[in-house]
């Protein structure tokens, strides 16, 4: 069956990423200098994140629905990027997770800083622009709650969604956080935003909402802004990551306990999902394998939860997400489109090699 949506995922993406790159170019020329650095910070936030991101993405499906004849519909949107409600249970469970990313990745982005560096890569300091309590709320909206809306819905929901018919469960993540990496134009950034969109892409796949990954971004961003403001504000923990990499044996220890929290927790909320959907599941199955009929219907049904459980933890969970969408064969305007994508985000992410972080 022809996949309808990747042709117009990739012209939505391609589009946002080329926004995204004409906004990078205005403001290395310049063209925001009149502006105080306060109002510099909520215009470099504002409309990559809730215009590109966001806004414009949403207008364009909406557009593809109109000409594929389609009801234009926003709940036909929401449904297929995943706005789905998520239990209190996995919400709670979505912030741990985010808490132990965090540490993930200041683990993570300091190894590949330290090899940037050797490289002759030069990081630009990132002071607060705006200050006291006030100014970590403004902080706290522009490089938290923004993000994890607007990025996740650009990035999980559109892309990710667009991409899983196509190609199936492991590329779709593969390609989603490989081009969330890119997206960031950064070279510094690149190597844990990638890893950061791939453990988001699981937990949205975990639990069947787009919710998911959007509390673990919040989180995420939350408390790298956190951490950046307490010193200044002399908030509770402020040497608590100093203090980490300050002791090799409790860096060790907390890696080690970071990444069997994660993979417990995602494996508990994909199998939960996966029994809510026993059924379907089953007849997917089934179907894929071209026979069905009753009795292999029950007798699946009741093997498949044991076998799972015997499984590792990360085959375990990759089982109970999987799809049997069977990978699709690109056209050549579809595999020149992911071509041009993936070049534009890597040309800039190389020049900010170049160049230092903007």
């Amino acid at each position: 069956m022809k996949n309808k949506r990747y042709l117009v995922t990739l012209i939505v993406y391609g589009t946002a990423i080329a926004l995204l790159m004409l906004l990078q170019a205005l403001f290395s020329l310049g063209c925001f200098d009149n502006l105080s650095d306060e109002a510099l910070e909520v215009v470099g936030s504002v409309l990559p994140q809730i215009v590109i991101m966001l806004g414009v993405p949403l207008l364009m499906m909406l557009g593809a629905q109109k000409i594929t004849h389609e009801p234009v519909s926003i709940k036909a949107v929401n449904e297929f990027v995943g706005w789905r409600r998520l239990s209190a249970k996995n919400v709670v469970l979505c912030f741990v997770v985010g808490i132990c990313i965090y540490l993930l990745n200041i683990f993570v982005a300091s190894i590949f800083a330290a090899l940037l560096q050797s490289l002759g890569y030069q990081f630009n300091a990132n002071d607060n622009v705006f200050h006291g309590y006030p100014g970590l709320l403004i902080a706290l909206i522009l490089t938290a709650v923004l993000p994890g809306i607007c990025e996740e819905f650009l990035h999980r929901g559109v892309l990710m969604h667009g991409f899983l018919k196509q190609f199936g469960v492991r590329r779709a993540l593969l390609w989603s956080s490989l081009l969330f990496g890119l997206m960031h134009m950064n070279a510094g950034q690149f190597f844990y935003a990638s890893i950061l969109g791939w453990f988001m892409g699981v937990t949205v796949l975990a639990t069947g909402s787009l919710w998911g990954s959007v509390i673990i971004h919040f989180t995420n961003n939350a408390l790298a802004t956190y951490f950046g403001y307490a010193e200044e504000l002399h908030l509770p923990g402020a040497n608590l990551v100093s203090f980490m990499f300050g002791n090799i044996v409790v860096l060790l220890l907390t890696i080690l306990v970071v990444f069997i929290v994660i993979g417990e927790i995602i494996r508990a909320m994909a199998r939960d999902k996966f029994k809510r959907n026993l059924d379907s599941y089953t007849v997917r199955y089934l179907s894929s394998q071209n026979h069905f009929n009753v009795e292999d219907f029950d007798r699946l049904k009741a093997a498949l939860p044991r076998a799972l459980q015997t499984l590792p933890t990360w085959k375990a969970t990759a089982a109970y997400i999987e799809t049997f969408d069977q990978p699709q064969r690109s056209k050549p305007l579809e595999r020149a489109l992911l071509a041009m994508v993936v070049v534009m985000g890597s040309a800039l992410t190389i020049l900010s090699f170049v160049w230092g972080t903007w």
